[in-house]
């Protein structure tokens, strides 16, 4: 992935920064179980300002594109508190069979990978570009097929 060109296309908001680091989760309740990204270790990050808009927002280290996601909701709460940048012990368990409860894989998954990089000693941004919620998905299929598949990303969805 060419590690400048897709900055043409976002914003900088600045960078992720995390005030702990190695976080484990509490065990799970009895009876449950946690997913496959919901052992940790998890960090508690520290989101730059982002508006209360939908769009596409790219993790970044070092120039290079790391993960691209997209929300119709509002970025700040995508990547905020409730999102990114803090795992909860809920967002660990595993869905029950019949239910539509658990956690949030992605949320867990990426939040494990920055606990990694941000443990190493690398750095972290955050970009983004507003786009209105009906072209957010699509948004994020273009910036894919524009630079190819982030390394954190799991699936191309072109």
């Amino acid at each position: 992935m060419d590690s400048t060109s897709w900055q043409k296309e976002a914003n900088l908001a600045g960078p992720i920064l995390a005030t702990a680091l190695d976080i484990q989760p509490a065990p799970p309740p009895v009876g449950r179980s946690r997913h496959a990204y919901g052992d940790g270790p998890f960090a508690r990050l520290r989101m730059p300002m982002l508006p209360e808009m939908p769009g596409l927002y790219v993790w970044s280290s070092d120039g290079v594109a790391l993960y691209v996601g997209q929300t119709g909701g509002t970025l700040r709460a995508r990547l905020g508190s409730n999102g990114y940048a803090t795992i909860s012990a809920y967002n660990t368990l595993a869905r029950e069979a019949g239910r539509t409860n658990g956690g949030q894989q992605t949320n867990c998954r990426i939040n494990a990978l920055a606990n990694q990089l941000l443990r190493s000693g690398a750095t972290l941004e955050l970009w983004y570009r507003s786009v209105d919620r009906v072209h957010a998905l699509q948004a994020e299929s273009s910036f894919m097929r524009a630079h190819g598949l982030p390394p954190w990303n799991r699936q191309d969805r072109r």
